[in-house]
């Protein structure tokens, strides 16, 4: 018998529908399926960073490199630039970013800084030269030149290197690891450098 003379006899009518019954059944699962997957993936929102050309990603919990970078370069430009006027300013401006865990140390830093640069009428900029992202640490290197200024209006030049640890939470940067010191980025890779200097001189030494 041929399949559509089948389907006309009243067997084949109760068949047909018991195949759609599983065919709706299953289509309601996969369209179920789906929408847990929509939900449960995290969105990730491109955007565009101020501070540096290429495009950029943030998500609920993880950002590009080029997000953090700009970042980076943000706080390098905000806390090198400071005088006794902007210092109170400043230090809002980092509360709401700072980790939990590292919170109070860098407030009671900021403050003891705060009150140095008032007293002594300090002031501070940062001419950023070089951004580098190390994806080993997830660290943010920001390396140029500070220039410090006293009241007697002498100015001193010292290559400088901020440093930064971000992760993402609820699509916002956090600061877990902020760090600057004199002379350039101490990554992994400087280090091992250094290090392998250092082995040279004892070996010559020996």
């Amino acid at each position: 018998m041929k399949i559509g003379d089948f389907l006309n006899t009243h067997e084949g009518a109760l068949t047909e529908n018991r195949f759609n019954r599983f065919a709706n059944v299953g289509l309601a699962v996969a369209v179920l399926v789906l929408l847990y997957m929509v939900n449960s993936k995290d969105q990730i929102v491109v955007i565009q960073p101020t501070a540096l050309a290429s495009e950029a990603w943030i998500s609920k919990g993880a950002a590009s490199q080029s997000y953090k970078e700009a970042w980076g370069f943000h706080l390098a430009q905000l806390t090198g630039n400071v005088t006794p006027a902007n210092v109170d300013f400043l230090k809002e401006r980092l509360k709401p970013l700072l980790s939990p865990a590292i919170y109070s140390e860098v407030i009671d830093t900021l403050e003891i800084q705060a009150q140095d640069i008032r007293d002594d009428r300090i002031t501070m900029r940062f001419e950023p030269r070089v951004v580098e992202y190390e994806t080993t640490t997830d660290k943010v290197f920001v390396y140029g030149y500070s220039f410090i200024k006293g009241s007697t209006g002498n100015e001193d030049r010292k290559d400088r290197t901020y440093e930064y640890r971000l992760k993402i939470e609820n699509y916002a940067p956090l600061i877990v690891d902020i760090n600057t010191y004199e002379g350039k980025p101490r990554s992994e890779q400087v280090l091992a450098q250094l290090q392998k200097q250092e082995e040279r001189r004892s070996g010559g030494k020996n």
